[in-house]
């Protein structure tokens, strides 16, 4: 599969979000009661703040593309100087299972170590549907699944391994 992988600009935001309320409804949704679809919708599609953050770069989305469309996303939301947290993982149904994610995920990896060597864990919330996915990267869960305003999530960690900083 032939695709090219780089930070978005902040004209691109609103193709990003898109692209993640698509994903979402298709794959996140049917496993979520209607409280957990409007906390996504309210918390990030249509969060004017986050957009905000998110075409400033202060929270950085780092995509892939295929023929200058985004066919995949990877957001992040904190960052501190030993971790940073992911927020965002969503690739089209079509580009499932073709390595999109797993591609932005280690070019997100390599950029943000170029920026902070003392990078040592990155942490998300899975959702049920990528759980097998995060636990194929290396992610290891934190605790059990909860839930909070309807979203259904396992806190998960990745450890920094030194091969990784060299």
């Amino acid at each position: 599969m032939n695709y090219t992988v780089r930070k978005i600009q902040s004209e691109e935001v609103e193709e990003a979000l898109a692209l993640a309320l698509e994903v979402f409804m298709q794959f996140e949704a049917p496993a979520y009661k209607p409280e957990g679809t409007e906390t996504f919708k309210r918390d990030i599609i249509q969060n004017k703040e986050f957009a905000e953050k998110c075409r400033k770069g202060v929270l950085p989305i780092y995509a892939a593309f295929d023929k200058g469309k985004i066919i995949g996303i990877v957001g992040l939301g904190a960052m501190r100087h030993d971790r940073i947290h992911i927020n965002l993982v969503f690739t089209k149904r079509e580009y499932h299972r073709c390595g999109v994610a797993s591609g932005i995920f280690k070019f997100l990896l390599e950029d943000i170590l170029k920026e902070n060597p003392l990078l040592k864990r990155i942490t998300l919330n899975s959702s049920p549907y990528g759980l097998p996915f995060y636990l194929h990267l290396g992610f290891l869960p934190l605790s059990e699944e909860t839930e909070k305003n309807g979203i259904r999530y396992t806190p998960m960690e990745y450890r920094i391994m030194k091969e990784e900083l060299t």
